[in-house]
């Protein structure tokens, strides 16, 4: 069914901010306090644990992301986008826009948050956590980037309900190799050792070994090339899939 996005919608930049501000609208004060409160509730039990720190930032920058499209897809207000003057491929790009600018949110409040936390509730020694490394950051970067390029082709092609069910098989999928990959570059543990491959090292370890090889500067270049091919295929995919899309 075409909608009036897809003949006389606003493309480019002015269809992009009309958009955010339709988000930012849905997004009140009331729903940021929420996000905001479940956050730090969760932050007080995990920033003492590394690992559980780290996916409770990866998981905050998910739900800025989609926060404002599962409440249009729970009011059953979502079809509704498509009565504004926007095309479709400026949707897409909107979205994608929405994620980045959640990501560098998400992180920042995350690393802060961490910082204040971690002395005052003795999150470990002197040493840093791997969250406030080089190598976490870019770790927590890569992990958005490949969730974004994993969820909103599926989300733009079959809509919130199917797209969360198709994201968590592929996950699934992928975090199945990613550790099977991630445990033969460790190779067999010593005797009497316990292996333990984490999520984030299914990244991580491949970050690091890159910092280890080219130096800080090169792994930049390379993590930030890396994110920019994700959400340039996830929005190609997004377009194709979304234009063929019936409402």
């Amino acid at each position: 069914m075409a909608t009036r996005g897809d003949s006389a919608g606003m493309n480019g930049g002015g269809g992009v901010l009309l958009l955010l501000r339709k988000d930012w609208s849905i997004f009140t004060l009331r729903h940021r306090i929420f996000v905001l409160t479940v956050f730090l509730m969760a932050a007080l039990q995990a920033v003492v644990v590394d690992e559980a720190y780290f996916l409770l930032g990866v998981a905050l920058a998910a739900a800025l992301a989609v926060y404002v499209p599962v409440i249009e897809w729970y009011q059953g207000t979502d079809p509704m986008l498509h009565s504004l003057p926007v095309k479709r491929g400026t949707v897409v790009a909107a979205r994608h826009v929405v994620t980045i600018l959640g990501m560098a949110t998400a992180g920042i409040v995350w690393n802060t948050t961490g910082r204040i936390l971690r002395p005052i509730l003795g999150g470990g020694g002197s040493d840093p956590a791997f969250w406030m490394t080089l190598e976490g950051g870019l770790t927590y970067s890569l992990a958005v980037a490949i969730l974004a390029l994993l969820f909103f082709p599926l989300y733009f092609r079959f809509g919130m309900g199917r797209g969360i069910a198709a994201f968590a098989v592929m996950t699934l999928v992928l975090l199945a190799v990613g550790y099977g990959t991630a445990q033969l570059a460790a190779g067999p543990a010593a005797p009497g050792a316990v292996g333990l491959i984490t999520p984030s090292s299914v990244i991580g370890s491949r970050v690091d070994t890159l910092l280890a090889s080219v130096g800080p500067a090169a792994t930049v270049t390379v993590t930030l090339a890396g994110m920019a091919g994700a959400f340039g295929i996830s929005i190609g995919l997004s377009r194709r899939w979304f234009a063929t899309r019936e409402f």
